[in-house]
């Protein structure tokens, strides 16, 4: 990066920027669905999906937070 352009440098920062956006916006995507999952009675699996499936840009990175808030690992260890 240090010998790329100021132009190439703002253009990378800018899509770390937007990528920590939707990461963020994912992770917030998932734990609103995890804590309103008993208010949502037994049809909650139902309306998680269309919660999700109307943010197809999150989806993905969502169902993933979800998925380790059920299993009860919902902190981001890598």
């Amino acid at each position: 990066m240090a010998l790329s352009t100021a132009e190439s440098r703002q253009q990378i920062e800018a899509h770390k920027a937007a990528c920590l956006e939707r990461w963020k916006a994912a992770q917030e995507l998932a734990s609103s669905i995890y804590s309103q999952r008993r208010d949502k009675g037994k049809g909650w699996r139902m309306w998680a999906e269309r919660e999700l499936a109307a943010r197809p840009e999150l989806e993905r990175e969502a169902r993933a937070k979800l998925n380790r808030l059920m299993k009860g690992a919902g902190s981001d260890r890598t």
